[in-house]
């Protein structure tokens, strides 16, 4: 399996649902770290902190990503309550679990994820995210609804300066993992970012890589079959 993510040392990780408003975002610069994030600052109820989303890999070439500027579907929780209520909410996970799930809950077609690029012109991961924090920073009412694991660390923020550094990561598919990645697997818990605009207009962002097997246990997440 590919290296492919780097965690945050610290206290507190727990499957969480974070909300609040967006006040800035930008990608790692070239040579930040092996896996490049896109970085949003937030305020939830008036406490700092950031989402960081994977949007390159090691080799820049195992991260699949489904876009939806218009999402729709419902979700176990839902989204306009959450919006409603800014703050860093934790989750339940497993069989019985509260979290999203990208291969039970139908939230999309799996099969439509796409390997985009982290960077560049036309279609990337990083200028539909820069498109949409300015959209969001300019709509009074947008929050961001960021479901993924919540992290706090001692220190001031590497990316925004805050202190102390706190936030929600691996904002991606939290199963069908295998070799060092095997203990993160769990169901009803993957990650996913939604940005919920004035009216109710939501963009939905899903991410995975292309080594997590798509077919995994219903009770564990761990890999039960053939990937896709």
């Amino acid at each position: 399996m590919v290296h492919r993510r780097t965690k945050p040392q610290g206290q507190s990780r727990k499957y969480s649902v974070l909300v609040g408003r967006i006040k800035d975002g930008q990608e790692d610069p070239e040579g930040a770290g092996k896996s490049p994030h896109y970085e949003i600052w937030v305020d939830a109820a008036g406490v700092n902190y950031r989402i960081a989303v994977n949007v390159r890999s090691v080799d820049g070439s195992d991260v699949l990503a489904y876009y939806d500027p218009t999402f729709s579907p419902a979700t176990k929780l839902d989204l306009a309550a959450l919006a409603a209520a800014p703050g860093l909410k934790p989750l339940e996970t497993g069989p019985r679990g509260q979290g999203l799930d990208y291969l039970r809950d139908k939230l999309f077609p799996l099969d439509a994820m796409k390997d985009l690029p982290a960077e560049g012109s036309g279609v990337s991961l990083a200028n539909v995210l820069d498109a949409q924090i300015e959209r969001a920073k300019a709509d009074a009412e947008a929050v961001v609804i960021a479901f993924g694991e919540s992290f706090v660390d001692k220190g001031s923020d590497h990316t925004f300066g805050f202190s102390p550094e706190r936030g929600v990561h691996d904002i991606h598919m939290m199963q069908g993992n295998s070799g060092s990645f095997a203990g993160d697997n769990r169901v009803n818990g993957d990650g996913a970012l939604f940005i919920r605009f004035r009216g109710g207009e939501t963009a939905a962002l899903f991410i995975r890589f292309s080594v997590q097997s798509t077919d995994t246990d219903d009770r564990t997440g761990a890999p039960s079959g053939g990937s896709e």
